[in-house]
């Protein structure tokens, strides 16, 4: 009788241990979905701005069916292979540490942060595709002096910045008010892309959120200090935004139910090679669909799964297309990583050159005024590649024999103007 009652005891006990066991796994997978919801505030305030802003909704549905329309004149045909160059500044905005301590992150730190988005952008790892997008931090300002592309101001005297950090647009927490802090230190957006490194987003309640690429003067991203390194995916994730890529799981509802997937286009993510899912769903198996490669999504940069590792196609094609419409492509014409010395100056309609990006050739337009004016065409480098002269009102440079990339055309002497070009 001893035995069989030990028997039923260690019965019981293993019952009741497989029970705490199970308990403490619920609580870990409730605090894992809790910290996902928590993880990016970008979609909390497009979706208020959509709701409240018909200016900001109608420029989003314009751009949406721009992009639409370009993806789908590209259906038969792959973008070309040039490698796009985006002007990045990153603007740190601490509580008065001592550099390299806490929020005032080191300048190694953040190269190492722009240096792991970029090999994520460009697929180093090979388990994605090459984004052919890159970032450089500025080696120009504003007006034209040499840069390392970060700014470092002290935001502790901004009222509840120490405390709380910064609030997004039309959230509730009492942190510090967003273009408050942007104002410390942004740099036009027609030619940088904007990064702000605080020290916290609504006391923790976020690490990172990005503009969707509609405009405006304070458009670019934030992202906690924290997460701003080499190995974090935060960055790719925020910057993803910024070039309009939505969550691969958007439209669940708060990961209630399974995104729509009529039209791969116009729902869910807006990209066809990404299975809809739930934000929570990050097994072996999607319980949504079984058609595409499930890896696509639940390895993806932007969704919220633990372990992600790549862009898709058509999340490529998507970024490429937001890339060559405005607003973001007036970044791909910036100067703000050329050599310094060659400023681009558009202060006079004597000329103007088009189309750009160009395939074989480009049209220099020009005063009648100006003919017999030369014009030199540099590599990013600052070499001359090319030399001529304005020969008519309407010249034609050919391109033809130069490889894809981005040029700079001086243009003139006495009213000499400067022109970033992009050739495919």
């Amino acid at each position: 009788m001893g035995r069989i009652r030990k028997i039923k005891k260690n019965n019981n006990m293993k019952k009741y241990s497989n029970l705490i066991l199970l308990l403490i796994a619920f609580l870990f997978l409730k605090m894992e979905i809790k910290a996902q919801n928590a993880e990016c505030a970008t979609d909390l305030i497009h979706n208020n701005l959509m709701q409240t802003d018909s200016a900001y909704r109608n420029k989003s549905l314009v751009l949406e069916s721009e992009i639409e329309s370009i993806i789908k004149n590209q259906a038969t045909k792959k973008f070309t292979s040039t490698i796009y160059t985006i002007p990045v500044v990153v603007h740190v905005i601490h509580l008065g540490e001592a550099l390299g301590t806490a929020s005032n992150i080191s300048d190694i730190q953040i190269q190492q942060a722009i240096t792991g988005l970029n090999n994520r952008f460009r697929n180093v790892n090979g388990l994605g595709v090459d984004v052919e997008l890159e970032f450089c931090l500025a080696s120009k300002d504003p007006s034209g002096n040499s840069t390392n592309g970060i700014k470092r101001v002290n935001g502790s005297t901004v009222p509840n910045y120490s405390v709380t950090g910064i609030t997004p647009t039309g959230n509730p927490c009492s942190g510090a008010v967003e273009t408050t802090i942007k104002d410390l230190s942004r740099w036009p957006v027609s030619d940088y892309y904007n990064i702000w490194v605080v020290s916290k987003i609504c006391n923790g309640g976020f690490v990172g959120y990005a503009s969707y690429p509609v405009g405006g003067l304070y458009d670019g991203l934030v992202i906690v200090s924290t997460s701003m390194t080499g190995t974090s995916g935060t960055l790719p994730h925020e910057v993803g935004h910024g070039f309009y890529l939505y969550h691969t799981f958007n439209g669940d509802g708060g990961n209630v139910y399974c995104p729509v997937d009529t039209n791969c286009l116009i729902n869910g993510d807006r990209v066809c090679d990404t299975p809809p899912h739930k934000q929570g769903d990050c097994g072996t198996t999607n319980p949504c669909t079984s058609t595409a490669l499930w890896d696509k999504s639940r390895f993806n940069y932007m969704s919220y799964c633990p372990l992600v590792n790549r862009f898709t196609q058509g999340q490529k094609d998507r970024i490429r297309a937001t890339a060559i419409v405005a607003p973001r492509l007036s970044l791909l014409t910036s100067v703000g990583c050329g050599p310094v010395g060659i400023n681009e100056i558009n202060s006079n309609n004597m000329f103007s050159i088009f189309p750009n990006p160009a395939q074989s050739e480009i049209n220099l337009k020009s005063d009648i005024k100006l003919l017999g004016s030369s014009y030199v065409v540099y590599d990013n480098t600052g070499k001359t590649i090319l030399k001529g002269k304005i020969t008519s009102e309407n010249t034609i440079i050919e391109l033809g024999n130069l490889s894809g990339g981005i040029y700079l055309i001086s243009v003139g002497e006495n009213l000499k103007q400067t022109f970033k070009v992009i050739k495919e």
